[in-house]
């Protein structure tokens, strides 16, 4: 008779955990359906808000000729980095490899050249290339120019900083629509990076 009593009492508990369980994962299911939608929705208003302030960016017509080449070497050239200060005139070419890099700054990661987001462009610390970019400060300006649209943005440096190669905050997107550029080269010796971050103004 106890045993009885003891095995009905299993089956009861046993019911009840599959029950419990039943609805756990009813909730749980229903839960990332909801912040799936959420998330959804929030993506679509962002694309939406993207879209909006492109098409309302006003983009300053380049006033000179502007001399870019197609190609350099094996390489598409997508726009051109202007930094007057410092006497840099450089093509932006599409991928960063050893090759591209030998030949001018490269597109190291990011979207396209003043696209809304953080365009990452890197080069050598040589004297045609960001030899001199340690002497941008602060509140200095530089510009990029779109070779597909002939259009320039200016941005504004807002801050300069050495780091280690492993640390790659500085290619972090922004968290609201704005254009932004991140310049990457070597601080003598190859040790450190040299981070120059902007924005448009």
């Amino acid at each position: 008779m106890e045993k009885q009593s003891k095995d009905k009492r299993k089956k009861i508990i046993v019911s009840l955990l599959v029950i419990v369980i039943l609805i756990l994962s009813v909730i749980t299911i229903v839960v990332i359906k909801l912040f799936n939608k959420e998330d959804n929705n929030a993506l679509e208003n962002i694309v939406e808000e993207n879209k909006v302030i492109e098409e309302n960016i006003i983009e300053e017509p380049v006033e000179e000729d502007v001399d870019m080449p197609d190609k350099m070497g094996n390489y598409n050239v997508i726009g051109q980095l202007v930094i007057d200060k410092i006497d840099v005139k450089n093509n932006i070419l599409d991928k960063t490899e050893d090759a591209s890099l030998n030949l001018s700054v490269t597109k190291f990661y990011g979207r396209g050249v003043n696209d809304i987001g953080n365009l990452c462009i890197t080069g050598h610390n040589y004297k045609n290339l960001l030899k001199r970019l340690s002497e941008l400060e602060v509140g200095d300006t530089f510009y990029l120019i779109n070779k597909e649209t002939k259009s320039k943005v200016t941005y504004k440096v807002y801050n300069m900083y050495s780091c280690y190669p492993n640390e790659v905050e500085c290619l972090d997107q922004p968290t609201e629509p704005v254009r932004e550029v991140t310049i990457i080269t070597c601080n003598p010796g190859g040790v450190t990076r040299l981070i120059c971050k902007a924005r448009e103004i």
